[in-house]
Parts: structure tokens; sequence; C-alpha cells
């Protein structure tokens, strides 16, 4: 009895990650079997590298070898498995030749069946995904367009606020200046009416006339009168709190924007939902529809289940 013979079963021979006979089988350090190709793969698709069967992981990737005598194992199994087949045919007797021939040939047209259907839902199934992408993509677009409509309206009150509010500081600054500029040319004024005066003064105290002097000097004698000035002064703008009253108007602005933005969702969402309810309140209804060849519109389609219409396309 050969060695291959001892073995009890075909399982022995069968490589855990494929479930099929052993190809170059090899042998991990932790005593497994598994084809090379297969183990390769498996430790290929991995960052560790561990034992399918027993999780053992390995740090650094172990060096396979074919097992030779696993491998003539498997060699002569095959061989004692190829001839058991040959001589089960040879001693199968029970259904003639050309009964077996024609039930294998309705196995094949079954085959061939089952296989259209899984194409035919298959490619179902592809019209399916790409209409869903389309569907997504045009409720992107839709809400993409939303959004900007949105966050523009949202950046416009923005900037309107802030140019508000750079108005606001800049109007208390040309007033500030507007006082000054006025107060200025006031004290301008008065000194240029003691500039005046000074020189009448000194022009009079070298007059050696002295009826002239005796004339004026009561006139030039005392300084021309002039505003009090002490308690007079510019105070620089406050503009403490503006910024602060700007944010806080921007924020009750926005909040009431948000407020609409939210309602109006809450309302498309609702008619949304109620459509879809009347939806399926008319798919209740539905029924089979049978076309007449000889009096139905050429160009219209039924579906698969005849539960929905179409138009055939000039395409």
């Amino acid at each position: 009895m050969s060695a291959a013979s001892c073995l009890k079963s075909e399982d022995q021979f069968l490589c855990s990650i494929c479930l099929d006979v052993f190809t170059d089988p090899v042998t991990t350090p932790c005593g497994h079997n598994f084809c090379k190709n297969c183990i390769n793969e498996h430790w290929n698709s991995n960052d560790q590298y561990p034992c399918p069967l027993c999780k053992k992981v390995f740090n650094t990737r172990p060096e396979l070898h074919i097992n030779s005598l696993l491998n003539e194992f498997v060699a002569q199994f095959r061989q004692e498995a190829q001839q058991k087949a040959v001589l089960d045919h040879k001693t199968h007797k029970c259904v003639p030749l050309k009964e077996e021939y024609e039930g294998k040939k309705a196995e094949l047209g079954k085959t061939e069946v089952e296989i259209q259907e899984m194409i035919e839902k298959k490619r179902l199934k592809i019209e399916e995904i790409k209409n869903s992408v389309e569907l997504s993509e045009e409720a992107a677009d839709r809400e993409k367009a939303e959004g900007v409509q949105v966050f523009t309206a949202l950046k416009e009150t923005v900037e309107r606020s802030l140019n508000e509010l750079i108005e606001t500081i800049e109007e208390k600054q040309r007033t500030t200046e507007k006082q000054a500029e006025d107060l200025i040319k006031e004290l301008e004024q008065e000194i240029s009416e003691l500039k005046k005066r000074s020189s009448e003064v000194e022009k009079l105290s070298h007059s050696e006339d002295h009826l002239h002097l005796l004339l004026n000097f009561s006139s030039l004698k005392a300084a021309p009168p002039t505003k009090d000035w002490t308690e007079v002064s510019v105070h620089p703008s406050s503009y403490e709190g503006t910024v602060v009253r700007a944010v806080s108007e921007l924020e009750e602005t926005l909040s009431k924007q948000m407020k609409k933005l939210f309602e109006a969702e809450l309302s498309k969402q609702m008619k949304k939902l109620h459509a879809d309810a009347e939806l399926k309140r008319v798919q209740q209804y539905a029924v089979d529809v049978t076309l007449d060849p000889d009096t139905a519109y050429p160009k219209l389609i039924l579906s698969k289940n005849k539960k929905q219409y179409g138009f055939r396309s000039n395409r």
C-alpha cells in the first residue's frame, strides 16, 4: 500500500485557502500546509504575515519551499483519483449513452437559461446603479446651487454689516475732524487779529508824533477781545462697543436668515415626504398591462414587471 493510500480522505490534500487539492504545497514554520501561490497572495494583501489557520504572526516573511514529500502524496492522490474516475465511467451501466447525452444536454440548456437570467439581473442592477448615480449627481448639483445661493446671501449680509460698521466709524471720525477744523479756523482768525493789533501797537510805540500817539493810545493799549478757550477742547470719538454692537446686530440678522432657511428646508422635506407617500399610494393600484401589438403605440414599452411604461428613443 502506497503512503498516499494510507491517508484517510481527500480533505487532507485540500488547501484551506482555495479549498482545492494542493498545487505546489508549502509548509509554514507553524506546520500548516497551503498552495504556494495561495499563501503568497494572502501575505501580499496583509501588512504582517499571519498563518490563515492558527493566526500565528511572523514578523519577517518566511522563505517557503515546496514540500517534496507532500507534493509526492498529492501527485499519487491525483493519479489514483483519475484512475478511479475512469474505472467508474467504464463500469457505469445504469444509464445508456444516448440517455446520458440527452440528460447532459438538457442540463446544459437549463444552465444556459440560468446564466442568461443571471446576466439579465446583473444588467438590470447596472442600470439601477447608473440611475442611482444620475439621481445622486442631480441632487448634488441642486444642493451645490442652493448652497452657493445661501452662502452668497450670507456673505453679502456680512459684507454689508462690515461696510456699515466702517461707515459708522468713519462718520464719527469725520465729525471729530470737522469740529477740530472749525475750532482751528476760529483760533487762527483770532491769532490774525492779535498779530494785526501787535503790529499797530509796535508802530505806535515807535511814533515820534506825540499827538497821534495820544489820540490812539486808548484804543490800542488793551488787547482785542477774544474768546475764552480755557474749557474748549476736542475729545477723540469713542468707538468702544461699536464692533460688539455691530457683531450682535449681524448675529441677529443671520439668525433670522437661518430660521427662514430652516423653515424653507423643512417645508421642502415635508413636500417630498408627501409626494413619496402619494406615489406609494398610487402604486398600490398598479396592475399588469398587456399591449396589443396591432393597436399599441409602436414606441411604447413596458417594464418586465409590467408595472411601468416608457417610450423607446429614436436612437
